[in-house]
C-alpha cells in the first residue's frame, strides 16, 4: 500500500512540476503607474484602471496579430476587467492627491483564450523565436564582419530591449557559436551551420542579417532566413548619427520582420495535422511529464493515448500547423521526432 502512496504521489508531484515549468510568461506584465486626481483615492483608481488597459494591451501584442491586439484593446475597462487574474504591488507611494505604484498583472490565460477563440481573434503560439546574425561591412565589397569586436551591428543587437509577441535572440559569443559559423558560411547562407545554430539555440528560425553603409546616408540590409525568406530592408538616417542610426536599423528591422512572421505563424496555425507517435521510456514518470510537456505546447490539439506496454506507449497527436514547426517545437522542451517509417518515434534529446 506505501508503494503504490508513493508512486502516486512521484506522478502528482511530476504532473505538478511540470505544470509550473510551462507557466507563459507572455501573460505577465510589470507596469509603472502615476497619477494624479482629486484626491489618492480616485488617483489610485484610475492608475489601476490604466495598469489593466496597459497590461492586456501588452499581452495581446505578444499573443495575437496586430489587427488581434487592436480588437481586444478596443473593449471597455468594465470588460477588461475580467481579465485580471492577479495583481501585486510591488512598491507604491502616494500623497493627498497622487498615487505612483509598480504593480505585477497577470492575465487570466484560459479566459483570455477562450475570448479570443469564440471571437475568431487570431492566437500565436507560444515562444515563437528568432535567432538574429547580425554582419557588417563598411562597403558592398568589403569582407563581412560577425565575431568582431568592432562590428558595430551586432553591437546594436547586443544591447537592445523590445517587447514583442516575436522573441529576437542576438547570436552569442559562445565557444559553442563561433565553433557552428564563420562570416562567410553566414553570409553565404551555409545550411547546414545555420541549422546547427538553430538546432543549438532552440530557435525556431534564423535570419542572417547583413547590413553595409548605403554612402552616407542609412544602411541597407539584406535579409536571408533559414526557412527561405529574402528581403532587403532600407534604413535612412546620416552615416555619421553612429549608434543612433544602428538603434534605429534594429527598431525598424524587428517590426518589419515581425510582421511577417506574425502573419505566417497566424496562417500555419489554421492548418492541422496528425501523427502516430511511439516513445520508448524508461520508468512511468518519465512519460507522464513528457506527455504533459506535450499537452502544454500551444500548437498541440490533442494528444490521445493508443496503447500502452511496459516502458512504451503509442499516441496520436494532433497539431496545428506544419510537421517542422512540430519538430521544432519538441525541440524547445528536449524531444526529437524520427521516422520509424508508418509512425514517428519520440526521443529524448541526449540518449
Amino acid at each position: 500500500m506505501r508503494q503504490i502512496f508513493f508512486i502516486l504521489s512521484l506522478c502528482v508531484g511530476f504532473f505538478l512540476t511540470s505544470r509550473a515549468l510551462a507557466v507563459d510568461e507572455r501573460f505577465s506584465v510589470e507596469i509603472k503607474v502615476d497619477v494624479t486626481d482629486i484626491d489618492a483615492s480616485v488617483a489610485r483608481e484610475k492608475a489601476l484602471n490604466s495598469a489593466n488597459r496597459a497590461a492586456i494591451t501588452a499581452v495581446a501584442r505578444r499573443i495575437s496579430t496586430q489587427d488581434g491586439a487592436a480588437a481586444i484593446a478596443a473593449m471597455t475597462d468594465a470588460q477588461l476587467i475580467n481579465f485580471i487574474k492577479e495583481t501585486s504591488v510591488i512598491s507604491e507611494k502616494n500623497s493627498d492627491v497622487r498615487y505612483m505604484a509598480d504593480l505585477k498583472i497577470i492575465i487570466n490565460e484560459d479566459l483570455l483564450k477562450q475570448y479570443m477563440q469564440e471571437r475568431e481573434i487570431p492566437l500565436l503560439r507560444n515562444n515563437l523565436s528568432v535567432l538574429i546574425v547580425p554582419l557588417f561591412r563598411e562597403f558592398s565589397g568589403d569582407t563581412p564582419l560577425l565575431w568582431e569586436i568592432n562590428n558595430p551591428w551586432k553591437h546594436a543587437w547586443d544591447n537592445a530591449v523590445r517587447d514583442s509577441a516575436v522573441r529576437f535572440i542576438p547570436i552569442r559569443d559562445s565557444a559553442g557559436n563561433t565553433a557552428t559559423i564563420t562570416a562567410e558560411q553566414a553570409a553565404s547562407g551555409d545550411a547546414e551551420a545555420l541549422e546547427r545554430l538553430r538546432r543549438l539555440t532552440a530557435t525556431d528560425d534564423v535570419y542572417v542579417l547583413d547590413a553595409t553603409y548605403n554612402g552616407v546616408e542609412g544602411l541597407t540590409i539584406t535579409a536571408s532566413s533559414l526557412s527561405g525568406d529574402q528581403q532587403t530592408i532600407l534604413i535612412s538616417g546620416p552615416k555619421s548619427s553612429g549608434d543612433a542610426l544602428f538603434a534605429k536599423a534594429v527598431d525598424e528591422t524587428c517590426s518589419r520582420l515581425e510582421r511577417q512572421l506574425l502573419i505566417r505563424n497566424a496562417s500555419q496555425t489554421s492548418v492541422t495535422g496528425e501523427l502516430t507517435v511511439l516513445y520508448p521510456f524508461r520508468n512511468l514518470s518519465q512519460w507522464i511529464n513528457a506527455e504533459q510537456q506535450i499537452k502544454n505546447l500551444d500548437n498541440i490539439s490533442a494528444l490521445d493515448v493508443q496503447a500502452m506496454a511496459p516502458g512504451k506507449v503509442q499516441f496520436k497527436l494532433i497539431f496545428t500547423g506544419d510537421s517542422l514547426n512540430l519538430r521544432r517545437r519538441l525541440e524547445t522542451i528536449g524531444y526529437r521526432l524520427e521516422d520509424g517509417g508508418n509512425y514517428m518515434i519520440l526521443q529524448n534529446i541526449g540518449e
